[in-house]
């Protein structure tokens, strides 16, 4: 039955389309209705968040709006990316979470909070994304090497998330607001939001957001009904509660029709208790020389600050008088792990048997002016600086006469691109930037590694409704910061001569739009040199009269490529929408798809995605079902850290979620929410969970023979009532 459903899918990928194309429609009515509804004391805001149409228009981008996210009720990173097929999740409880885009781990990826930039990677063993989704009102994705104002170091692509103002919830002509959300959710958990918000609809406005999630534990879909009332421990998935205290607060300050100044910090502060590694749940003590994870229980405290201030300046058509925007940011995560409870036993596990005090901090500004080329709108001239700092410390860390238990880095560049219409239905975009990266790292060693990455674009419309884009990029990422829980290693090394990483993306995309439907396809090869591994093998060393190597960071060796294709189509017509994608992509080196890394990618089967909708307007109820399908992956991959090969088997999965919202067609104030999350009760790990316990141990370790990284949750029913006034 399973091949069958697989079968179908893949026939209806070929006329496929990416989801973006409903947030599109959405957005398009939103924007017609609000330029009808709008007040003559509105009409300075709305001059001013106008969307310039000057937009250098590159690689593939994908939209995707916060409204989805609460129609949803989703409440961590896994749930919101669950209907992009060319996105995977895996890590399974909330801390655990990393983001894989076409296979590549953000770490690879420019991302970004309200201009905030977020590199680096606090702990393994943990996601990097921490945001809460209650917030976003916005997710711009660019999958694959980014255009050059993105800023340094998009190897991959990137990801610019936008929390939301008080316009974003403010009514037409209401000046002060409060909206109240209660959820509780039946595996295992409850959410409490509270929010305020007013504008004096001219000049000033302002948002305070206030978001409380508690995750007791989940049950995976083994276990979702077993000692229903009083669960032992192994009906409860390790690693899996969550409790967080989330906050936003964010104002706009309009200066006149063409200045703004926007003033954002945002607070993720999330407590438990778990393993040490928080994406591996037990494996068997026997395996692992008597260590019992499940007896190494550490209290996680992982708390992220964002802040930035933006200052915009439109301009106008004439070149003389350009857009100007200056960002100023910071970003500090902390991790501090305390032991909480560590059998006898258990301590002979070096690493995780030792408490840490880890931060990660980003700030930086940038500078960027847009001017308008010639008579159309469309075509632009933009340019810019960057300028950024980011540092790593452990605070437990002694420093030692080899170990300084920190590191830090400058990035300074600049960049120049241009777009222009040559012909009415034909343009072009180049552009470059050029950065240098300042690197001091934990071994008391300075490196300086700089580069271009230069990228170009021609976009044709052979007809109206269609765009057919191919483009190319070439990214240079100098000598960063890496894995800070490395900091508190005594073995760990940093190798001379770092060279700077290379990335290399070309992409031809195509898409159509018609009145009823859109059919979308992509086809890309990316590729990545001198990729920094932070986990060689180095020389050896004696702990406890056994016998362990040393790490050493230092550049792979061997080329990174991978290939990949993507496809999609979206049908609508009156209230009704079905929507069907695919995506499949091949990260390898030496041919052959890679096995589990830490910091590079994950190799994960064909994934398609299939969604329907109805909207009942008349009734104020709105339906929809979405299904995800990951073909099993059968493989012999390699191991970049022990260079060698192993055969890896991950199950394939397919799992339902099913939403049902109403809102009184008059009374529209109240809104309830119900949704019913894995609906079939289907068991599964995500592909791009782990599939070893140790990334860089091998595969013949006993250790590694047996996949423990955490199940996703198993049948979870959802109930929230959202009232605004």
């Amino acid at each position: 039955m399973r091949k069958k459903i697989y079968f179908s899918a893949l026939f209806l990928s070929m006329i496929l389309a990416q989801e973006g194309q409903e947030v599109k429609q959405e957005t398009k009515k939103q924007s017609q209705e609000t330029s009808e509804e709008k007040a003559p004391e509105e009409r300075m805001i709305e001059t001013i968040l106008s969307t310039s149409e000057r937009e250098f228009s590159f690689t593939n981008k994908t939209m995707i709006s916060g409204q989805d996210f609460l129609d949803r009720q989703v409440n961590n990173v896994t749930q919101m990316f669950s209907k992009e097929s060319s996105i995977e999740v895996g890590g399974g409880g909330n801390m655990a979470q990393k983001l894989y885009i076409r296979g590549m781990e953000d770490r690879l990826l420019r991302v970004r909070i309200d201009g905030a930039a977020q590199n680096g990677n606090a702990f393994h063993h943990q996601g990097n994304l921490l945001i809460d989704p209650t917030m976003i009102k916005s997710v711009e994705i660019i999958k694959g090497a980014a255009n050059a104002s993105v800023g340094p170091g998009a190897l991959a692509g990137s990801v610019s998330i936008t929390t939301k103002s008080a316009l974003d919830l403010l009514a037409k002509g209401q000046k002060f607001g409060f909206r109240i959300e209660s959820g509780a959710y039946s595996n295992f958990g409850i959410k409490e939001s509270l929010a305020l918000y007013g504008s004096d609809r001219k000049y000033f406005d302002m948002l305070a957001l206030y978001n409380f999630v508690d995750i007791f534990y989940y049950r995976d879909a083994k276990h979702v009904f077993t000692n229903l009332f009083n669960p032992a421990p192994q009906d409860k998935v390790l690693g899996s509660p969550s409790m967080q205290n989330n906050f936003l607060f964010k104002s706009n300050v309009f200066f006149n029709a063409k200045d703004k100044l926007t003033l954002s910090y945002s607070l993720v502060h999330d407590d438990a208790v778990r393993p040490f590694r928080a994406n591996i749940t037990r494996p068997d003590p026997a395996l692992n020389d008597g260590v019992d994870f499940a007896l190494i229980l550490f209290r996680h405290k992982n708390i992220g600050n964002n802040f930035s201030g933006v200052y915009e300046h439109k301009g106008s058509e004439r070149f003389a008088r350009p857009n100007v925007k200056v960002n100023t940011y910071g970003y500090i995560r902390n991790v501090h792990l305390t032991p909480y409870a560590i059998s006898a036993n258990s301590a002979k596990d070096e690493e995780g048997s030792i408490p840490r005090d880890i931060f990660l901090n980003n700030f930086g500004m940038d500078f960027e002016v847009k001017h308008a080329l010639g008579n159309q709108k469309k075509n632009a001239l933009e340019y810019g600086i960057n300028y950024q700092n980011l540092s790593t410390v452990d605070r437990y860390f002694v420093p030692t006469a080899t170990q300084r238990g920190k590191e830090s880095a400058h990035i300074i560049g600049g960049y120049v691109q241009a777009n222009y219409y040559l012909l009415k239905n034909l343009s072009i975009g180049a552009g470059t930037r050029y950065d240098f990266y300042f690197y001091y790292d934990q071994n008391y060693q300075h490196h300086l590694t700089q580069g271009f990455s230069p990228s170009a674009v021609i976009l044709w419309n052979p007809v109206e409704s269609m765009d057919v884009k191919l483009s190319y990029s070439y990214v240079t990422r100098g000598v960063l910061p890496t894995d800070a829980l490395l900091l508190a290693d005594y073995h760990h090394f940093i190798a001379k001569n770092l060279k700077a990483e290379k990335g290399q993306n070309i992409e031809l995309d195509l898409e159509y739009n018609h009145d009823f439907f859109t059919l979308r396809g992509a086809a890309f090869y990316q590729n990545i040199r001198d990729f920094i591994n932070s986990y060689g093998i180095g020389r050896g060393y004696v702990f406890n009269g056994e016998q362990f190597d040393n790490t050493i960071k230092d550049n792979l060796k061997y080329l990174v490529n991978i290939y990949g294709f993507e496809a999609g189509a979206d049908f609508f017509y009156k209230n009704f929408l079905a929507s069907f994608s695919f995506s499949r992509s091949f990260p390898m080196v030496r041919g052959h798809l890679i096995a589990d890394t830490y910091e590079l990618g994950a190799s994960v089967g064909n994934t398609y995605v299939v969604k329907v909708a109805y909207d009942f307007k008349e009734s104020g109820v709105n339906v929809s079902l979405v299904g995800r399908f990951v073909q099993r992956l059968k493989y012999n991959g390699y191991d970049i850290y022990n260079h060698e090969f192993a055969n890896i088997d991950k199950p394939g999965y397919q799992v339902y979620n099913f939403y049902i919202n109403y809102t009184h067609p008059r009374y529209k104030n109240c809104t309830l929410y119900f949704a019913i999350e894995n609906l079939l009760n289907e068991y599964y790990i995500s592909q791009a969970s782990p599939f070893k316990v140790e990334a860089d141990g091998s595969a013949i370790e006993n250790i590694n023979q047996v996949r423990k990284a955490l199940p996703e949750p198993g049948l979870n029913a959802k109930l929230s009532v959202v009232y605004k006034f």
